[in-house]
């Protein structure tokens, strides 16, 4: 009599329950009805629980968002507002060092370690430094040996005799 079919959650429904016991007299299906109403108000409310989590869920998610959003323009801002009064600094630096007769200094200042300075805190990028050019890349010194991890094809010494 039960060939119902099952939800995705493998439960019977309500209505799937309704249909089979509807092909009895209607004294059944009112028996039937009264039993499994508790079962179907406990279904309801722990489907409304998890609809209530899901959404505690998004709301958090959006607001930790939010939070990270702030964070980054604040963090953008700062550097902005860093560069500038650096570079307006290294600016005012170099003209009074070029009033001053030393124009080295002054085309250091306003050349390219302020150009640097702009990139590095504005822009937020830094150069292809040592550190990223030499990862895994043979030594730079002459003279010193490779490990094999280095050197891919890398045949073992034999050894002398």
């Amino acid at each position: 009599m039960m060939m119902a079919r099952r939800n995705a959650g493998n439960e019977l429904s309500g209505l799937d329950i309704a249909l089979e016991w509807g092909k009895l007299p209607p004294e059944h299906l009112t028996a039937a009805l009264k039993a499994l109403e508790p079962e179907l108000k406990r279904a309801h409310e722990l489907r409304m629980k998890r609809a209530d989590m899901e959404e505690q869920e998004r709301i958090s998610a959006r607001e930790a968002e939010e939070r990270h959003a702030q964070r980054s323009y604040r963090l953008y801002m700062t550097g902005l507002a860093a560069g500038f009064t650096l570079c307006a600094g290294m600016l005012v630096g170099s003209v009074i060092e070029a009033i001053n007769g030393q124009a080295v200094l002054a085309v250091t200042l306003a050349g390219p370690t302020m150009l640097g300075v702009a990139s590095l805190f504005v822009l937020r990028q830094r150069s292809a430094g040592q550190g990223r050019r030499a990862s895994g890349r043979a030594p730079a010194v002459p003279g010193q040996q490779a490990s094999p991890a280095v050197v891919p094809n890398a045949q073992p010494l034999e050894p002398l005799p």
